[in-house]
């Protein structure tokens, strides 16, 4: 009589062989009674796990998250919910840390290459050249919050261009005209909120004047450095939309510095809404990108490609956002 397979389990227990697999290894992605009704009909069965699959479960199993900054708070978020679902599906996790440095991510690459991870999230909106050529790839890796481009991976982000059109467009309802944008540095995402913001110009019938739009570095400073430029440019913008939350309250200070008042003279909006928007003064009006779900789906999805063979990869979730409206954003009178 032939051995029984993961296949005969998922059979008789009436579900797929990813959850066989996921239920056999004791993943908590399995809910109770599914992983018991499992169990139990692989001893009905008298399934063994092979010994290379065994020995392979021994092992410490590593999920590898590559990122540009992890003390910028909003991914410091998205990271601790990637942890948290990594650990439940019994995963360890290994940081990257690049600053955005070539070397690094070099070394990165390398880590995965050697076989010491199962796995790889990016967030830094680029596949490193060293794993260009690796066959299954888009098996083994997702991009979480930044699309990369010309890769088919599996992404979960939020629809940037919307979110930055309906922030300008709020903008717009309010009686604005002059509204200038601080713009984050090249990355398909800031690249998809100036568009938006570009497009709820052009929807409303106003001109972009080149000179309305500072290029930043998602640093408070850079916020602080591109709302000097804006502000000596006269007359000074009504508005100011942000391309993040740490780049508005930078743009805030210095309207407060210059002896404007926010949102009286000039309504400022940002975009992530991390913790500190809605305790600065005045309190941020921006884009809520969900962070949480955001790392907890992109890891589930890793997790999917990497237990079920005939999960298909390359699926673009985009999960929703919202304009949070609070004390910085005011009508033009």
């Amino acid at each position: 009589m032939a051995r029984p397979t993961m296949a005969d389990i998922a059979r008789v227990a009436e579900v797929n062989a990813g959850t066989v697999s996921r239920a056999l290894a004791g993943s908590t992605l399995v809910n109770a009674e599914t992983r018991q009704r499992v169990l139990a009909v692989a001893e009905e069965l008298g399934y063994v796990l092979p010994a290379a699959r065994a020995a392979r479960e021994e092992r410490e199993k590593n999920i590898l998250i590559a990122l540009n900054d992890i003390a910028n708070p909003f991914f410091s978020d998205v990271v601790s919910a990637l942890a948290e679902v990594a650990q439940e599906g019994g995963y360890g996790v290994l940081i990257g840390n690049t600053f955005s440095r070539p070397d690094i991510e070099r070394r990165i690459a390398h880590t995965f290459l050697a076989g010491t991870v199962e796995g790889l999230v990016i967030q830094t909106g680029h596949v490193p050249k060293e794993l260009a050529r690796v066959p299954d790839l888009a098996r083994r890796a997702v991009a979480v919050a930044v699309p990369i481009e010309g890769w088919a991976l599996t992404t979960v982000g939020i629809d940037e261009f919307a979110a930055a059109s309906e922030a300008v467009a709020y903008l717009v309802a309010l009686g604005h005209k002059d509204i200038a944008h601080i713009a984050g540095p090249p990355a398909p995402t800031n690249a998809d909120r100036e568009r938006g913001y570009r497009a709820a110009m052009a929807a409303a019938g106003l001109a972009v004047d080149p000179s309305r739009i500072v290029l930043g570095n998602n640093t408070m400073r850079s916020g602080q450095e591109a709302a000097m430029v804006l502000l000596s440019r006269l007359p000074a913008p009504t508005a100011i939309f942000c391309a993040n939350d740490e780049m508005a309250i930078g743009a805030i200070t210095i309207c407060k510095q210059k002896g404007l008042r926010v949102p009286q003279d000039i309504s400022i909006v940002g975009f992530d809404d991390v913790d500190i928007a809605e305790f600065y003064d005045p309190p941020l009006t921006t884009v809520r990108q969900p962070r949480r779900e955001l790392g907890r789906r992109a890891m589930v999805e890793l997790l999917t490609l990497l237990e079920e063979s005939d999960r298909e990869a390359g699926e673009r979730i985009v999960l929703p956002h919202t304009l949070v409206v609070r004390g910085s954003t005011d009508r033009r009178e």
